[in-house]
């Protein structure tokens, strides 16, 4: 027995190997496929801007360029890296389980996409604004690409993982391991939480926070929604 149990650990090992090996090799392809479009993605990122940004040198440059084609391949290796991940635990899985579970795939990438547009489109403009206004009367302001973009990654990217709680909630409770009357429970511990990181991702300006906090709130809710309805699915099967 403790042979077989040791040849089964092995092969999930082998296994696990196996699907990491090809998710890295799947992110280096996207990679160094977004790069080729890197000052496409500049410039849609920085057409708000009706000036050219500064960059202080050719590292900056660089610097750019990977970070975006960094952001890119992320983002597109997220439903890539669930789908290996769905696969790896498949052979514990029941069959509707698995069909249930598979769908969650193209939510990680939709859900995370949603995330960095809130985050790019609403949050980081007024968190721009709020801060350059700070400093009108005392600084003098210049603003390098290479800033802009580290900003705009700090603020958006965060948001966009934040945004997968409902896919996190549905992949949990399809295993078992969480359920509605949980949530609801320490409904206030996730409205606390959440309230943190609207005051970390935003400035000390009441409006701010609650214009980020007010979008996670209803997150946690909608989450709260995903898992009755999963739950309710999982036991009437």
């Amino acid at each position: 027995m403790a042979e077989i149990n040791e040849q089964t650990l092995v092969e999930h090992l082998s296994e696990f190997r196996k699907r990491l090996i090809i998710t890295i090799i799947f992110f280096i392809a996207a990679f160094l496929v977004s790069l080729l479009f890197c000052s496409d993605i500049y410039k849609l990122l920085t057409v708000s801007f009706k000036q050219k940004l500064t960059v202080l040198g050719p590292n900056d440059i660089l610097s750019i360029y990977l970070m975006l084609a960094g952001i890119c391949a992320f983002s597109l290796t997220l439903p890539f890296t669930s789908y290996q991940i769905w696969a790896f635990i498949r052979p514990a899985l029941e069959e509707k389980e698995a069909k249930a579970i598979l769908s969650y795939v193209p939510a990680t990438f939709i859900l995370f996409v949603i995330g960095l547009s809130f985050g790019f489109f609403i949050v980081t403009p007024a968190l721009l604004n709020v801060l350059l206004s700070f400093g009108d009367d005392l600084f003098s302001i210049h603003l390098t690409a290479n800033n802009y973009l580290t900003f705009v990654l700090h603020t958006s990217l965060p948001l966009g993982v934040i945004f997968e709680l409902p896919v996190i909630v549905a992949f949990l409770t399809s295993l078992h391991i969480l359920t509605p009357q949980y949530l609801i429970k320490n409904r206030r511990y996730g409205y606390f939480i959440l309230l943190v990181v609207a005051v970390v991702l935003t400035p000390a300006d009441f409006i701010s926070d609650l214009m980020m906090a007010a979008p996670l709130i209803l997150l946690y809710e909608v989450s709260i929604s995903v898992c009755k309805y999963v739950y309710k699915r999982r036991r009437d099967n």
